[in-house]
């Protein structure tokens, strides 16, 4: 069977990513990133509802793991240069997406990223993911598309209404986010870190759910 690993957030885009390759006959295995102080759980309901509408598209159990981010975007904010808040978020979500994709038996991350929709994704920030991927690969399937296309893809699929919904969102944001991250500062930050805890209590603390 072939597997990949979906990032899924409370957004247009990253659904759409997903679709395109469960379409293509790969099994999705979905992970959420839990970062808000959401005491009615607007963003979990959210992504649970739009999982359960993709588990349709494919005759196989669909997983979703729901990991609770705050402690780790704490750590961010209060060791690391907060303009690199976004960047250090986005490259521990893709080594907690490596952990479960080796336990999971796929070496394919899909991600929604949009060319330079947000600050995390442009294209030096891009590259910036790239070398922790060693021995995986990142897929983008929406990487040229603009919002208008995604919407129209949401709407095509009957997901508008789920994904267009108000919910929590991430209240870690920097003011000034960096657009132009450098290697060399992203490594002095990251050494402020033990990543390799930050990921064992991700892991420890995951929550589990079959579609």
């Amino acid at each position: 069977m072939k597997k990949f690993v979906s990032l899924i957030s409370g957004g247009l885009d990253s659904p759409i990513a997903s679709y395109l390759m469960i379409k293509k006959g790969f099994i999705p295995i979905f992970i959420s990133f839990l970062t808000s102080d959401d005491i009615d759980h607007t963003l979990k309901l959210k992504v649970s509802k739009v999982v359960s509408e993709l588990s349709k598209f494919t005759k196989y159990k669909v997983k979703l793991f729901f990991i609770n981010h705050d402690s780790n975007l704490e750590k961010f904010v209060n060791d690391c240069d907060r303009k690199l808040t976004c960047i250090l978020c986005k490259r521990l979500m893709l080594r907690i997406s490596k952990y479960i994709g080796k336990l999971e038996n796929t070496n394919i991350i899909i991600t929604g990223d949009i060319m330079g929709e947000q600050a995390s994704q442009t294209l030096d920030n891009l590259f910036a993911y790239q070398n922790i991927m060693k021995e995986f690969i990142i897929l983008r399937p929406l990487i040229g598309l603009n919002k208008h296309d995604i919407i129209k893809f949401n709407k095509e699929l009957g997901l508008y209404e789920i994904t267009s919904t108000q919910s929590a969102g991430c209240r870690y944001n920097p003011q000034y986010p960096e657009t132009h991250a450098k290697s060399h500062e992203i490594i002095y930050s990251e050494s402020n870190l033990d990543i390799d805890s930050l990921i064992k209590n991700s892991i420890n603390s995951v929550e589990t759910l079959e579609f």
